[in-house]
């Protein structure tokens, strides 16, 4: 009698495709986690893009306007005339929405400086007089 051993066994398969079925989850597990850390990431950045742009744009626009025109109170900064303050998630300049994306809005003065936070920046401004 000759052993024919040409094939696989029902049992072999069964363990083969255990074995792979493991190693796909694990690699699946591995590129979801993944994908869920990258869209974490870009929506920190764009935040801190969007925190970092509403601080220039009025760090530029306290230092072109007349000191004895720049207030702030009641988280609103008025700046020659012009109220700046959080709407929803809108930071707004008068009726128009300067940037989106905005958590945090508030502006404080102490004598001569303000101090702006946005979100978790913050910066302080001399005024010069």
């Amino acid at each position: 009698m000759k052993n024919n051993e040409k094939g696989i066994t029902l049992v072999e398969l069964l363990a083969s495709l255990a074995l792979l079925s493991m190693v796909l989850l694990l690699a699946n597990s591995i590129h979801i986690f993944s994908v869920k850390q990258s869209n974490a990431q870009k929506t920190e950045i764009q935040k801190q893009t969007d925190y970092r742009l509403a601080m220039n744009i009025l760090t530029k626009e306290i230092r072109k306007a007349d000191p004895t025109k720049v207030e702030a109170k009641n988280n609103i900064l008025t700046i020659d005339g012009i109220n700046y303050y959080l709407e929803g998630t809108s930071l707004k300049k008068g009726d128009q929405v300067l940037v989106s994306n905005i958590e945090t809005f508030t502006p404080a003065q102490s004598g001569d400086k303000i101090t702006i936070k946005i979100g978790t920046n913050s910066t302080t401004i001399y005024l010069r007089k």
